[in-house]
């Protein structure tokens, strides 16, 4: 879906001094973030997906995807769903290609997608929509974070 991200002189800099342990963790979240974008895929393939377990899953993929390099920064982070809280710990030289609007809409699907009682209607365009930003997070994010092997 998303042209592949290279990882340029400036997000070299960022890794030559990782830890290989913190590249190990990094990850194992891009492939929570991989499992929760295979869900989205899986949901959408059928005629009457479940929408609001789309918008959900797709908030999850920005998470892990947010935490992938977080973790691969050696940053520190709190245990939270907001993604613009998350995207602000990053260090300056990276960027996950969402816009604050994508991230505070995001954030919603964390735990309002979850509820009966919330007021949201979930549409094909607003789950496709989501899906292409949870999908571009992801690439984003997997073309930043070295492969253990890379490591030197």
């Amino acid at each position: 879906m998303c042209p592949e991200v290279l990882p340029t002189l400036r997000h070299m800099r960022v890794w030559s001094s990782m830890r290989p342990e913190a590249v190990v963790e990094a990850q194992a979240w891009l492939r929570k973030a991989h499992s929760d974008l295979r869900s989205i895929e899986i949901l959408m393939a059928d005629a009457n997906p479940p929408l609001d377990s789309v918008c959900f899953h797709a908030q999850q993929t920005v998470e892990k995807a947010l935490k992938a390099l977080l973790t691969a920064a050696a940053t520190p982070f709190p245990k939270t769903h907001d993604l613009a809280r998350l995207a602000q710990l990053l260090p300056s030289k990276l960027d996950l290609q969402l816009s604050g609007r994508d991230l505070a809409e995001l954030t919603y699907f964390a735990i309002g997608s979850r509820y009966p009682t919330e007021p949201v209607e979930y549409t094909p365009e607003l789950a496709k929509r989501l899906w292409r930003a949870a999908q571009r997070a992801y690439d984003t994010a997997s073309g930043l974070v070295p492969d253990s092997e890379r490591l030197g």
